[in-house]
């Protein structure tokens, strides 16, 4: 029993630590991307992963139903490395651009949010071991920043992170639609 109780305690500090690592405000690891850089950005440096009405993932207005989280990672990671120079992928790291959205409240939008953000620290760590010869999370400041503005630079924009504030009316005529129906 206390093995159990000391393998769930190692596991809860474990994953806690793994969240800091990405959510330690030591130093700041968003850049803000805007909908004008968004849409004026070539079509190949985009990458919109959007979860439908339906809870599935659409990755580019095409249906992924059943990608592991394997697959979606090698994916996003592919996308943003380009390794074979292929037209259809960002022409660079730095000029990767993806996009999150979603037609109402899903999990599995955060789940997609932390497989990309997840894709951006292996790309900082493997960096870090080649530059520094060690982990992300144990540079300083000026050195992350190094990496993510030379490397990898965290080119993530959240489209429906703007919360609809509109009040539906009461007068007659057709009700607003924030771009979700639930059928009971």
């Amino acid at each position: 029993m206390k093995t159990l109780f000391s393998t769930v305690l190692y596991l809860l500090i474990l994953s806690s630590a793994h969240s800091q690592v990405w959510l330690d405000n030591t130093c700041p690891i968003e850049i803000e991307i805007s909908n004008e850089d968004y849409t004026s950005s070539k079509s190949n440096n985009l990458l919109t992963l959007i979860i439908d009405q339906e809870g599935k993932l659409l990755m580019n207005g095409i249906k992924k139903e059943g990608i592991s989280e394997i697959k979606l990672k090698e994916t996003v990671y592919d996308f943003i490395t380009n390794p074979n120079k292929e037209k259809t992928k960002a022409d660079s790291s730095k000029q990767a651009i993806i996009a999150l959205g979603s037609y109402g409240e899903h999990d599995s939008y955060d789940l997609i949010l932390t497989y990309v953000r997840e894709v951006y620290l292996y790309a900082w760590d493997t960096t870090a071991e080649e530059k520094y010869e060690t982990f992300y999370a144990n540079l300083d400041c000026k050195k992350r920043k190094k990496i993510r503005n030379g490397n990898f630079p965290y080119n993530v924009i959240e489209l429906n992170s703007e919360e609809d504030t509109k009040k539906p009316s009461f007068s007659p005529g057709v009700p607003t639609f924030s771009g979700d129906v639930i059928d009971n």
